[in-house]
């Protein structure tokens, strides 16, 4: 039974699709947000606060897309009182090496000069360097043009764009880090944080997204009182109060398409249909696919969306402890390097954060505090087993023993975020809402901006997960929606005088 129908249907609340749902619906776009099971980032256990993945926030002072973002959802106050500057911004800890990140220049170069002697003019010509070519990025990002192109305007203005930035783009024998010459230790002391905020790889191979990331890094990093999770709810709230619908609990049954559209989406459990203008998948683009009845299903390009694999998976242990666990003065985040001249992955990089869930002053526990440790496990290590993930988190905790060697002693509750239970038998089962895909390169005609596009086999259905975040990670988010956003403009028209 047809009971209503929206200009745009959201399933899933990954932040990119959040982002897109709340500016469609500024602009006079009926919207609606079905949660599809959809996970916080935090949660509790033994009354701890863990994450499932790491806060990595950046670019709200100087991201265009983030900026205009804001700025079209009139939340200038939110831009100006949520976000903070972190101060240190994060550590990085090597094992010849240990510095304090912070935007103030001459603070850092007098880090870099003591923890890497004779290295501070390579670190100057460096950073001088990624600041001088960043500009060739900015209208790119300013602009958001939808990659890869899908038409012959979308295909000149990807041709002017990868003109402007064609000496940042990866051509095969790329290093972001050629310039430091042989110095695996002060190479590491960029690529780790980066590899840990972008979504591909190797970023370093990628120069664009890399002097990117690189330049957020040194601008700073930022606390935003509950992280993730505080912002996707400051998205939704602004779907609600341009009349959008939320509706967090439903999840999508199936996906009617006839001729190559979604036409509707029935809803599990509920004896209802909703009519779809565009649809947005902001969750595992393929589980929704698998929605789609067999007989109108496109069945190769579902091929082609199983073929995609990450080549590695962000997972995340968490630690509660005693709060006299944590090191005096170390900073939130700690990047931390076993080996500068191994790969930067496994139990080779860990993303250290205090007090993840990022907890207002207020509400932390004086006594109790949580730590969570990352990594990236490589694809070829995980085939869908709890017992991967276990050892994996037995590799975590060995490296966290490193930096904290006393957490034993200090440790009260421990949590794998991609180990659940099986509601039926109680063993330990995978939980997806643990596991971040990384994915090996960037998108072929993508500007290396993107891992997956926006666009779909399908007419009206855009790819908005996390995925979609690409080689730009949190800044990648806002960068998504906007192309996006782009295509809805073009897909359905709006009467002038309905928008907001």
């Amino acid at each position: 039974m047809l009971r209503s129908s929206y200009d745009v249907v959201i399933v899933g609340t990954d932040l990119p699709g959040l982002i897109f749902g709340a500016l469609a619906a500024k602009k006079g776009y009926r919207v609606l947000v079905l949660g599809h099971g959809g996970r916080d980032n935090v949660y509790e256990v033994d009354g701890h606060r863990f994450v499932r993945r790491p806060n990595l926030l950046w670019g709200f002072a100087d991201s265009t897309p983030i900026r205009e973002a804001f700025r079209e959802l009139a939340l200038a106050p939110e831009m100006r009182n949520l976000p903070r500057p972190l101060t240190p911004t994060c550590s990085v800890i090597l094992p010849d090496a240990r510095v304090e990140v912070t935007h103030m220049k001459g603070v850092l170069e007098d880090e870099i000069s003591r923890e890497f002697p004779g290295r501070l003019e390579a670190f100057r010509d460096f950073t001088r360097r990624i600041a001088e070519v960043e500009p060739a990025v900015e209208p790119v990002l300013k602009d958001c043009p939808v990659v890869p192109p899908g038409g012959f305007r979308e295909y000149f203005a990807w041709r002017r764009y990868r003109k402007a930035v064609a000496p940042l783009l990866a051509d095969g024998g790329a290093d972001a880090l050629a310039p430091l010459g042989d110095d695996p230790s002060l190479a590491a002391f960029f690529a780790s944080p980066v590899a840990a905020m972008s979504g591909i790889t190797d970023p370093r191979r990628h120069p664009l997204p890399f002097v990117r990331l690189a330049n957020h890094l040194l601008r700073g990093l930022y606390f935003v009182e509950w992280g993730l999770d505080a912002l996707k709810a400051l998205f939704l709230d602004r779907i609600r109060n341009n009349s959008g619908d939320v509706r967090p609990g439903d999840h999508v049954d199936m996906v009617v398409v006839r001729h190559g559209r979604i036409r509707e989406v029935e809803v599990r459990a509920r004896d209802e249909a909703i009519g779809v203008g565009m649809m947005v998948a902001a969750t595992d683009l393929g589980q929704l696919l698998d929605q789609i009845p067999v007989e109108s299903a496109k069945r190769r390009y579902r091929q082609r969306v199983a073929k995609v694999e990450p080549s590695h998976w962000m997972v995340t242990l968490n630690v509660g402890a005693r709060r006299s666990l944590i090191p005096e003065g170390m900073a939130q985040t700690a990047f931390v390097v076993g080996n500068p001249h191994r790969p930067l992955e496994g139990g080779n990089l860990l993303i250290v954060q205090s007090d993840p869930a990022m907890e207002p002053a207020d509400s932390l526990d004086a006594e109790r505090t949580a730590v969570a440790v990352s990594g990236l496990l490589p694809a070829t290590r995980f085939t869908g087993k709890p017992a991967e993930l276990e050892a994996f988190s037995n590799e975590l905790l060995a490296g966290l023993r490193g930096l904290m060697p006393f957490v034993d002693q200090h440790m009260t509750a421990i949590s794998n975020a991609a180990i659940g239970t099986n509601p039926k038998n109680g063993e330990p089962a995978v939980d997806p809402a643990g596991l971040v895909p990384i994915y090996p390169d960037a998108l072929d005609r993508g500007l290396d901006l993107v891992t997956w596009p926006v666009r779909t086999g399908y007419k009206n259905l855009l790819f908005l997960g996390d995925a979609a975040c690409g080689a730009l990670g949190f800044e990648g988010a806002f960068v998504s929606a906007f192309m996006g956003s782009a295509i809805l403009k073009k897909t359905i028209r709006i009467k002038v005088s309905s928008q907001q």
